[in-house]
């Protein structure tokens, strides 16, 4: 159904046609390697793959292994259409390791984005930053005033902005610095966010 579907929207676009798919569909078995090809064939221009199944949510780290032998299928059939990969990626020298291993044109990064939008930089720079508490600020004001500038400064914007911003600060407060010296081992050993760092020490406050 998905094959026919991007068949019928890539046919009928005069854009390029993209899709993100998980390794298998929810209650399904694994099956990324064959829907992967199928999607090629379909006349998908890029395919993004999330390294895990819905039902494994954040419980079981991605499965890059799988990524690197849906890359090598594509090689084989001839390459020309781009693959993503995706999943657990918090840092800048966890992407371009991924890269480099599963042989990926690319990755996307979700959560990784949302607690530090920087994260872009540091790709591009191949190098972490480590902002102090003020400059930190200064990224969510900008956040703030992006929002202003996009949804406007009416009621209607505010409440709008009011709505998103909760959300992403949720997720900036997570911000941990993880540098390569002392994570990049653990990192690739326990790849999952809630495993990378050690236990708090008893009697912590949460």
């Amino acid at each position: 159904r998905l094959e026919r579907l991007v068949r019928g929207i890539a046919a009928g676009s005069p854009l390029p046609v993209s899709v993100k798919v998980r390794l298998a569909s929810e209650g399904g078995d694994v099956n990324v390697r064959e829907v992967v090809g199928r999607l090629r064939a379909a006349g998908a221009a890029a395919v993004t793959i999330h390294g895990r199944t819905a039902e494994a949510r954040y419980s079981k780290a991605a499965d890059w292994r799988l990524i690197a032998e849906c890359v090598e299928d594509n090689a084989e059939a001839g390459g020309g259409m781009p693959l993503l990969g995706n999943g657990d990626l918090l840092t800048q020298y966890e992407a371009h390791g991924r890269m480099a291993q599963s042989g990926v044109d690319g990755v996307m990064v979700g959560r990784g984005a949302l607690i530090k939008p920087w994260i872009f930089k540091e790709f591009r720079d191949r190098r972490t930053w480590e902002p102090s508490a003020a400059e930190r600020v200064a990224v969510y004001r900008q956040l703030a005033c992006f929002m202003k500038e996009h949804f406007g400064d009416d009621a209607k914007g505010r409440r709008k902005a009011w709505y998103f911003l909760p959300w992403h600060f949720d997720f900036l407060s997570r911000y941990r610095p993880l540098p390569e010296e002392e994570f990049g081992e653990r990192a690739a050993a326990a790849p999952l966010m809630q495993t990378r760092l050690p236990p708090a020490p008893e009697g912590t406050a949460p």
